[in-house]
């Protein structure tokens, strides 16, 4: 039976943004004041103070949103100072912070470099007309000037997400969006097919469908053959990089390993508990909502299972065992019938989704658990 550790890694969420992009579903605050953003960091430094304890020398963090550099030069600077005072981070850890292009300018790039070392910006497209239709804000110029600033400074390892599946976005659209990106330099893409999820902009006002399943799917493979012609390399689902640059903060939280998360609607897990604070700030601020996630030992271990099979590599056994104390063989009869159909590959050392398989990971995924 595995017990709970320490927590190797640090997710902080960065609930502020300019504004609500048209598909955004996740928890965010556009246009916030700055007493609101004080009042946040202020509720970060007595988590920070609170939980360091129970962190081992973390090998990775990753600050999403939102939009961390909304904050400003002066309260990033705040959070980078309150991060390194507090927490003990081992000698080459993986810094990332994510960032719109258009919130990025010459000081926020240089106190960026003074810390992070990874950066992943959100473009989505390089289509202005996609662009409009997804509610993002800025230029296209905005990307490139963002790239130039942050390699000015020092920065090499830099990312930036696409999206893909756009209702009315063509075929040829979603191959010039990957051939610039490939182009501009970046070491790491993520590529996400769109999800018209409830209570988004798109399905409440423009009433968004879905693009077909059979359109998504070339699109995704599309994605792969195009990229790898660049040196690109898939590791996950929707997450591919030149050799090196994968991110291991997300590989290794896929992996099962432990992670403490700081802000609202960030998750924690501690090898067997999880739990996430409130997706409402005011909650948040006055230490309410929490929401545990309390389960067996054998599902937990099953979730990641399933979070481990998103990757390329999928799972080694003895890897498996030694993060959740339990034998991947023991399911083997679920293994049977999808090795039967070609979605899945295993032996007694390794279980892995070849491409058709990664695939259907949502599918396999429900039908596991």
């Amino acid at each position: 039976m595995k017990h709970a550790g320490k927590y190797n890694r640090l997710y902080i969420h960065v609930p502020f943004c300019e504004a609500k992009c048209h598909y955004c579903a996740f928890y965010s605050i556009p246009d916030a004041n700055d007493r609101l953003k004080d009042e946040y960091l202020k509720r970060l430094e007595m988590d920070f103070i609170a939980e360091a304890r129970n962190c081992n020398e973390l090998k990775s963090i990753y600050i999403g949103g939102g939009t961390p550099t909304v904050l400003g030069a002066e309260r990033l600077k705040s959070l980078f100072y309150l991060i390194k005072t507090n927490f003990n981070i081992s000698r080459n850890p993986e810094i990332s912070i994510e960032c719109n292009p258009e919130t990025v300018d010459n000081e926020r790039a240089s106190i960026i470099s003074g810390f992070a070392n990874r950066v992943s910006m959100g473009a989505q497209s390089f289509n202005p007309r996609l662009r409009e239709y997804l509610g993002r804000r800025g230029s296209v110029e905005n990307i490139y000037s963002a790239f130039a600033m942050l390699m000015e400074k020092g920065i090499k390892n830099i990312g930036i997400d696409l999206i893909y599946a756009i209702p009315g976005q063509k075929y040829r659209e979603w191959a010039e969006d990957l051939r610039m990106a490939a182009e501009l330099g970046v070491k790491h893409i993520s590529a996400y097919s769109l999800s018209i999820e409830e209570g988004s902009l798109l399905a409440v006002e423009k009433n968004a469908v879905k693009v077909s399943e059979e359109l998504s799917a070339d699109m995704w493979a599309l994605t792969g053959d195009l990229l790898e012609d660049s040196g690109y390399k898939r590791y996950e689902i929707s997450n591919y990089a030149l050799p090196g640059f994968e991110c291991m903060h997300n590989l290794e939280i896929w992996y099962g390993d432990t992670y403490l998360g700081c802000g609202p609607a960030a998750s924690s897990y501690d090898g067997i508990k999880r739990w996430t604070h409130s997706p409402n700030i005011n909650r948040w601020l006055d230490w309410k909502g929490t929401e545990q996630d309390i389960i067996e030992a054998e599902k937990r271990a099953g979730e990641i299972f399933i979070m481990g099979l998103r990757t390329v590599n999928g799972w080694d056994r003895n890897t498996f065992m030694e993060r959740t104390g339990f034998d991947f063989m023991q399911w083997e009869d679920k293994f049977a019938p999808l090795k039967a159909s070609g979605h899945l590959v295993y032996n007694n050392s390794s279980v892995s989704l070849p491409e058709n398989g990664i695939l259907l990971w949502d599918e396999i995924s429900e039908n596991f658990i």
